[in-house]
């Protein structure tokens, strides 16, 4: 399982008064927390200008070894940080909707990969809908250059308090299982696990059901989560995943959840 931190968001108060002040200790703090993650996922709002962007780069590229994946719904800043960031650069994303074209111009110019959301227009609840769209939206990578080895698939997860909305996640790992099956090869799939629990009233205190939900989805053949990195469960789980999986050596010390045998 690859982690993508969804840590570094405008959404954050100290991320969001870091960019207002030109502070780099909070962005600094953020990226060291993240040492868990391959990625960052850098969102910095729909209002933010190319200096707010130069500026997180230029922080990141002193204290940041991992890739990034750049949030947005507009094309221009992903150039900037195709023309600018070093390592890694993954494009978060292009889905059905209008106005998102201009990602995929991007990623073909750069030769880069790129999160394909299954929406458009919103999300199919059913899963036969959603993998259509998924050969839809694939294919129109394809005819840019993108082949399917640099497409990560989000199905989307929704919060469960949405109406049906455990309907929705249930088609979501579905989606998942057969996926491989549309392509005839394995894919590359990513999920942001805080949306299960936002949003609605009567979320507080059930955010554990993000870990419950990333083994499920994991089961179901996710390859990359975007969690949030300062929930230590998350990380937990992922660790056991992989102990599960063989892919890590067993060190209990890793997996305990606070005192006890």
């Amino acid at each position: 399982m690859i982690v993508v931190a969804e840590n570094l968001t405008v959404s954050r108060p100290a991320v969001a008064r870091a960019l207002e002040e030109r502070d780099p200790e909070p962005i600094r703090l953020v990226a060291r927390s993240a040492g868990g993650a391959a990625f960052l996922d850098v969102n910095l709002g729909r209002g933010a200008g190319p200096g707010d962007l130069a500026f997180v780069l230029d922080v990141l590229a002193g204290c940041w070894s991992g890739g990034i994946l750049i949030d947005s719904a507009r094309p221009e800043p992903m150039e900037q940080a195709a023309r600018t960031w070093r390592g890694e650069l993954v494009l978060n994303g292009f889905s059905g909707d209008p106005g998102r074209e201009g990602v995929l111009d991007v990623a073909a110019r750069h030769g880069l990969r790129v999160v394909v959301f299954l929406m458009a227009g919103g999300i199919p609840r059913e899963p036969d809908e959603r993998l259509a769209l998924a050969a839809e939206l694939v294919g129109r990578c394809q005819e840019r250059g993108i082949g399917p080895d640099r497409v990560w698939i989000d199905p989307v997860v929704v919060p469960l308090g949405w109406q049906e909305g455990q309907a929705y996640n249930a088609a979501l790992l579905e989606v998942l299982r057969r996926l491989p099956d549309v392509f005839g090869e394995p894919v590359s799939t990513l999920v942001g696990l805080s949306n299960l629990t936002s949003g609605a009233a009567g979320s507080r205190g059930v955010s554990w059901l993000q870990e419950v939900f990333l083994a499920a989805a994991a089961g179901a053949g996710l390859t990359h989560a975007m969690i949030d990195v300062g929930k230590p469960g998350l990380l937990r789980t992922v660790r056991a995943l992989e102990v599960l999986e063989n892919r890590r050596l067993y060190a209990p010390e890793e997996l305990r959840n606070g005192p006890g045998p």
